[in-house]
């Protein structure tokens, strides 16, 4: 305790020297007694927190170096507790501080579990989405190392809901979701449950069907031990039904549809969706037109894309290129009308470049399929989906390879670039 005095005391002398100022000044504008200035310049006894901080205001003292040497000379844990709830609050975001706060407050605090738990509360109560995740990644490594289990769990699935809106990380932030999944014991059902279902919507964005069907299942499986959010449940059946339709099984995804529909209120437009689809599979095809056409027609200006994905893909299929044309046409204006900002959306937007690419390979336009199929890739590269972009960038170089006298120079500068694009939007 001496040596942090001993710091603070020359700290704030030096300080008030070299601003050429005096005890009594100091005191005058910190409003405190010239006692209290003398005191802790002398290192005669530690000084109350409001004391020391209106001092190193006065004096210019930068927050994060007087609180560090401080808070090592405090034994109550509520003032602590009040240190990290203020540094929270003028907006400090040094991981470095934190850090020193929290461990000294689960060090002076009675029951440290209890500690760890006030830190985590206030953590999650906080609207600074930096700050909240430097917290649990203290809370993590504090957990870890002390054998703390629960908030090492909480921590980790707080942090994974943080980053897994960061989508150019899609795959290993979904690889950091699962490995919670060695210690869902120690969460409590409701938190099970949501990471079940939050590693399921991820899952679903990254295609990974056999992922989705098992996550949802463990889902249903919670249903059996304790109630489930209705608004979970609802939406688990249809990621099932989504999946067993991605992998082609089609007798559970309409099982699931089902089911689905049974917790639904009303017909959705994904439902009349999925009737087209299954329809266009089962060679149904004059009536799954019918249905993609209305459709089309009644549809949500933000579900548009994912229905005229569909459909472009059932024309082509069905070779139906004018139609396909005059859709594609129609749903790049509408396209440029929308604001992307889920991930599944903006999957059904690198999804639309890469049919729209299908379609200019097959009416035989070099330049514009290569065009579309960059433009793919790209969309899929801001995702993460590596396997996607791979695939768009193959169709594109082995149809610039077999077609370079077809190629115009804007063409060719676009296949040149490809990797430049992506170093200029930070995705590499």
């Amino acid at each position: 305790m001496n040596d942090f005095l001993f710091i603070l005391a020359d700290m704030m002398k030096q300080r008030r020297i070299n601003l050429n100022l005096k005890q009594h000044e100091v005191a005058v504008m910190a409003q405190v007694t010239k006692s209290t200035i003398s005191r802790i310049e002398n290192s005669k006894h530690k000084p109350e927190y409001p004391a020391v901080k209106a001092i190193a205001s006065v004096l210019n003292i930068p927050y994060n170096d007087f609180v560090r040497v401080y808070i090592n000379l405090e034994k109550k844990a509520d003032t602590v507790i009040e240190i990290l709830q203020e540094s929270i609050t003028k907006g400090e975001e040094s991981t470095d501080l934190f850090k020193d706060i929290i461990n000294r407050y689960i060090g002076v605090a009675e029951d440290s579990y209890d500690a760890i738990e006030e830190v985590y509360n206030i953590a999650n109560t906080t609207q600074n989405t930096s700050v909240k995740l430097s917290i649990h990644q203290i809370l993590i490594g504090y957990s870890r190392s002390h054998g703390v289990m629960p908030f090492l769990a909480r921590s980790l699935f707080q942090v994974y809901l943080i980053e897994r809106n960061d989508f150019t990380k899609l795959h290993s932030t979904y690889q950091s979701g699962r490995y919670i999944l060695k210690y869902i014991d120690v969460l409590n059902s409701e938190d099970q449950t949501l990471l079940y279902y939050k590693l399921a919507v991820h899952a679903h964005t990254l295609s990974l069907f056999n992922d989705c069907i098992e996550l949802c299942s463990l889902i249903l499986d919670n249903m059996v031990k304790s109630e489930v959010d209705e608004q979970i449940i609802a939406p688990a059946y249809g990621i099932l039904r989504d999946s067993f339709l991605g992998l082609g099984d089609y007798d559970n995804a309409e099982k699931y549809s089902e089911i689905f529909k049974g917790y639904s209120q009303g017909v959705t437009e994904n439902d009349y969706l999925f009737a087209a689809v299954m329809n266009s599979k089962k060679e149904k095809k004059e009536l799954a037109e019918s249905q993609f056409q209305e459709c089309l027609n009644n549809c949500s200006k933000e579900y548009y894309i994912h229905i005229a994905n569909e459909y472009i893909l059932f024309l082509l299929e069905s070779d139906k290129l004018n139609k396909a044309m005059a859709l594609i046409s129609k749903t790049e204006d509408a396209v440029n009308e929308l604001l992307f900002l889920h991930p599944h959306d903006r999957k059904e937007l690198a999804w639309f470049y890469k049919l729209k690419g299908d379609y200019y390979t097959t009416v035989n336009d070099v330049n514009q399929a290569i065009n579309s199929y960059s433009d793919s890739a790209f969309e899929y590269a801001k995702l993460d989906d590596i396997n996607n972009e791979r695939s768009c960038l193959k169709l594109m170089y082995n149809l610039y390879r077999n077609n370079k006298h077809m190629a115009n120079m804007e063409t060719v500068d676009l296949v040149d670039s490809y990797y430049e694009r992506l170093e200029k939007e930070g995705i590499l």
